[in-house]
């Protein structure tokens, strides 16, 4: 006959398994018990949010008095049996030792989750597979599916990890008018009392020998009281440190942001609300957001709000649509551009960053909808839902497709920023002459927790600008400016003297003679000899889409009328020595263009026009470039 008594019981393990404490359901959350509760709490709601209304999620941190936790004596008896049963392992016994100094304080610290707009857990009574009955049981199984956040059935593991001495109170209110709690602790594997059979390492407060729930209100918060659907969650021992509030609300904006700004999640944390309404308030606030994330978390919020954000959605496929947000920095903002963009899933949860998307500053965002393709990344996700994993699939042509479709994905976002920033009106953040930049790296690897590093950085070359002069001189002055370049002084009248003597040491070419057309107008002539004049005034933007296939893209703005243009392209060693490129291949605007001596050479400009110059060469390191255009006058 059952007991029908409400109490904590910890069920023998039938001579099977043991069980420890540090499990990897547990471990797996156990780096960061604060941010895993934010993550997976704000997770969970959102999942559970009634359609229409905004899930609210309150963290209310409380004291009550040791003897106030229902069955409080039985917890510490099976520490006190699991301490001398692993008295021999240092290890855990230390960590049973600090259990039972927690359990054993006179006032205990707890938090309570609870969420609102929500349809609380279903089936209460079930002892099938319904929410409250996976929740509570389950390990590794879960009913969620579709576009949910979660799907692992891991992530109650949080609240646990939270515990000083992990323990949880599960309250809930269904739509059905169901109501019910029960408790979980989950300690290690020891002697059941009067038998050599062992436990199973986890105790329930409930009724009788199936661990029922108890189908009553539960509240251990003596000032809150629930009137609506929902549910509460009471971790007791609370391991909450002087810096939570803000560990917490870090990890709720970094990964919530969307969610918050979309209205489908308002926060409350102790008397702090944050909602869409004060988003931009909490945000500049420093004071609640952990100085790491700081940027992170500004440039999301950027990105959602401004104005003059780039949004455009792309076509992945047969997959689905994904929303790019796009915004570039200039140079007196470049201190907010994260050079990342945040991967988010609907339910509108950041997973993970794309990083060095860009050489110029910016930041983006791609926000992959209620598809297929989130479907698809969600079964790959990790426990933490913090990346996408491929290996996860045994399936060989399914694992293929699927890293065709990363690379699809994360392809057509590098394409989309560079090709954006490459034609936009930022203001520049370089000066003309010297354009340096790191390169955006292809990310081949994506999903599989590898990626290329970077350890070559090329060197800043301090850069000068060249100013419009009121009268064209023959030799640069004290600042380097000039527009035509110096051709040396005439020995003797008509004799036709050359012009410079010796190499020309940029091109590797001869010493010119002086019967050249590229030489000076001869007096018994009457052809028009033409020289080369820089164009100066102009800003280029250089990118390197890939370091690795030697591409370069240079975008500018045309400031003349000139029919008869060559581009000079040079790159910078440390010691600022400069040599020719190897160019071999390039268009302007999708136009091939001619290429003699390394030079680009009849380049046609119009005043106003936008130009986007696309260049192959055989460069495979990071490097300084120069980029000068000269026009033949």
């Amino acid at each position: 006959m059952f007991d029908k008594e409400k109490m904590w019981r910890f069920p023998g393990n039938n001579y099977l398994q043991e069980q420890g404490i540090d499990t990897p359901d547990m471990e797996t959350f156990a780096q960061d018990p604060i941010a895993s509760l934010a993550r997976e709490s704000c997770q969970n709601s959102i999942d559970a949010r009634i359609e229409g209304q905004t899930a609210r999620i309150e963290f209310k941190t409380f004291d009550i008095m040791r003897d106030e936790i229902p069955g409080v004596d039985r917890i510490e008896k099976e520490i006190d049996s699991c301490l001398d049963y692993r008295k021999n392992n240092i290890k855990l016994y230390n960590t049973l030792y600090n259990m039972k100094n927690n359990i054993n304080n006179t006032i205990i610290h707890c938090i309570r989750v609870s969420d609102f707009n929500t349809v609380g857990l279903k089936g209460i009574n079930n002892l099938d597979d319904s929410p409250f009955y996976l929740l509570t049981r389950g390990t590794g199984i879960s009913d969620k599916n579709g576009a949910k956040g979660g799907s692992k059935g891991i992530g109650k593991f949080a609240s646990f990890v939270a515990s000083s001495f992990n323990a949880v109170f599960y309250s809930t209110l269904n739509m059905d008018g169901e109501k019910g709690y029960i408790g979980i602790c989950k300690l290690c594997s020891t002697r059941m009392e009067g038998t050599d059979e062992k436990t199973q390492g986890t105790g329930y407060f409930g009724l009788d020998n199936k661990n029922m729930p108890i189908l009553e209100d539960f509240n251990l918060d003596k000032s809150y009281k629930r009137e609506t659907t929902g549910t509460d969650i009471y971790i007791l021992g609370f391991r909450k440190n002087n810096n939570w509030k803000k560990e917490l609300i870090t990890k709720i904006l970094d990964s919530f942001m969307c969610a918050i700004y979309y209205e489908d999640l308002e926060i409350v944390v102790d008397d702090l609300k944050i909602n869409k309404n004060n988003l931009g308030d909490i945000v500049e606030n420093e004071d609640y957001i952990l100085k790491r994330s700081y940027n992170n978390i500004k440039s999301q919020y950027i990105l959602l709000t401004d104005p003059s954000v780039f949004k455009n959605t792309l076509e992945i496929e047969d997959y689905g649509k994904v929303d790019i947000l796009l915004k570039g920095f200039s140079k007196d903002e470049s201190d907010l551009a994260t050079n990342e963009c945040v991967m988010i899933r609907y339910p509108y949860m950041k997973i993970k960053t794309l990083s060095r998307i860009s050489n110029v500053p910016c930041s983006a965002m791609c926000i992959i909808g209620d598809n297929n393709l989130n479907s698809l990344l969600r079964d790959i996700e990790n426990p933490q839902h913090t990346n996408w994993e491929v290996n996860r699939i045994d399936d060989d042509d399914m694992k293929s497709e699927l890293r065709h479709i990363l690379k699809t994905l994360n392809d057509s976002i590098i394409n989309y920023v560079y090709d954006k920033l490459s034609t936009s009106e930022i203001k520049e953040t370089d000066v003309e002459g010297a354009s340096e930049y790191l390169p955006g790296i292809e990310d081949s690897n994506i999903g599989t927790g590898e990626a290329d590093v970077i350890v070559e950085k090329p060197k800043i070359v301090k850069k000068v600008k060249n100013k419009v002069k009121d009268k064209i001189g023959t030799k640069p002055d004290d600042e380097g400016n000039s527009l035509i370049p110096g051709l040396g002084d005439h020995e003797d009248d008509g004799e036709g003297s050359p012009i410079p003597s010796g190499n020309n040491n940029s091109s590797g070419g001869d010493t010119h003679d002086s019967n050249d057309e590229t030489g000076y107008k001869n007096d018994d002539s009457d052809k028009e000899i033409m020289t080369l004049a820089q164009l100066s005034g102009m800003q280029y933007r250089l990118f390197v889409p890939d370091k690795r296939l030697g591409k370069l893209v240079i975008s500018f703005e045309s400031l003349y009328n000139e029919d008869n243009c060559e581009l000079d392209l040079k790159y910078l060693d440390d010691s600022n020595t400069r040599y020719s490129i190897n160019i071999v291949g390039c268009k302007i605007n999708e136009i091939p263009v001619d290429i003699v001596d390394g030079k680009l050479k009849n380049i046609k400009l119009e005043e106003g026009k936008k130009y986007k110059i696309e260049i192959d060469t055989d460069l495979r390191e990071l490097y300084t470039f120069e980029v000068k255009m000269y026009a033949n006058r």
